[in-house]
């Protein structure tokens, strides 16, 4: 009988097991195969493991910590209690119907997070967002010819959701915008008015600068991108794509993000300029 996959979202303290489970193998100098064939199951079942793409069940769990040379109670039950609260089911869970695979990962990681740098160039960045120039993004853009008003509406909803951290103060945002997009009136001019006027009073959790327009060279030629800290889990990069987000999750990557961020944020108008420039382009809206 083939095994049964449980394809769950991954989310940090499940990619915290598997890498963890990942460096214990390694450690011991076995591949996954070996480790399959000891337990008794398949090599992918190993693989989806150290991804955090299934969950381990306790008697696996221990079976691959002995495996691995790690016999003392007390950390196999501290492994056990990291597996159960990566099989924890999210509140993003309910909007797996209308959302992908890859924007429900985004989510699972900003709900663990506990501070995000972001970059954002083409739209005003998604925690930021009022709820009618949300409404308008996804409506207007090409997938969303394909989306049901029911699905725009559990996207908007979605969105909404992410924000409470950040007016809870659970969450730090520093994003910094492309002035381009204080001059894309998306959902026509009282909607933008509007966002902008969110922009000049965000949450006190969260800075805003802009990159001036005039700037040719930057380091976020490249596209948006979000690097999201975690407390007890390394750094994380979601790269924006027309398809989706993707995670970039290499020590080396991250750093040149870190960097490409440092430098937008030296080479940005500091926050009062910032809000000053969004002020003239709030008044300029006819």
């Amino acid at each position: 009988m083939p095994e049964k996959r449980d394809r769950r979202t991954p989310t940090v303290r499940g990619r915290q097991l598997g890498l963890e489970l990942k460096r214990l193998r390694t450690e011991a100098r076995l591949t996954a195969d070996q480790v399959a064939e000891e337990i008794g199951c398949s090599q992918g079942k190993i693989s989806r493991i150290e991804l955090a793409q299934t969950s381990v069940s306790k008697g696996d769990l221990y079976l691959m910590l002995n495996l691995f040379g790690v016999t003392d109670p007390a950390r196999q039950e501290q492994y056990w209690r990291l597996a159960k609260e990566a099989r924890g089911r999210g509140w993003w869970e309910d909007y797996r119907d209308t959302i992908t695979s890859e924007l429900s990962t985004y989510i699972a990681f900003e709900t663990e997070a506990s501070g995000l740098r972001t970059w954002s160039w083409g739209t005003i960045n998604g925690l930021l967002q009022t709820e009618e120039y949300a409404r308008a993004t996804f409506t207007g853009e090409p997938a969303g010819r394909d989306r049901t008003p029911h699905d725009i509406d559990k996207h908007v909803e979605a969105r909404l959701a992410r924000q409470h951290r950040l007016t809870e103060d659970a969450l730090k945002q520093w994003a910094i915008l492309d002035e381009s997009v204080l001059h894309r009136p998306i959902g026509g001019p009282e909607i933008f008015k509007a966002q902008l006027d969110r922009l000049l009073a965000p949450p006190s959790s969260v800075t805003i600068q802009i990159l001036k327009q005039q700037t040719v060279w930057h380091a976020g030629l490249n596209g948006a991108f979000t690097i999201m800290d975690f407390p007890e889990h390394p750094s994380v990069v979601f790269v924006e794509t027309l398809t989706g987000d993707l995670d970039v999750e290499g020590e080396r990557d991250v750093r040149r993000y870190s960097l490409a961020f440092d430098y937008l944020r030296a080479t940005a108008a500091g926050v009062e300029e910032s809000r000053e420039l969004i002020a003239r382009a709030r008044d300029s809206i006819e």
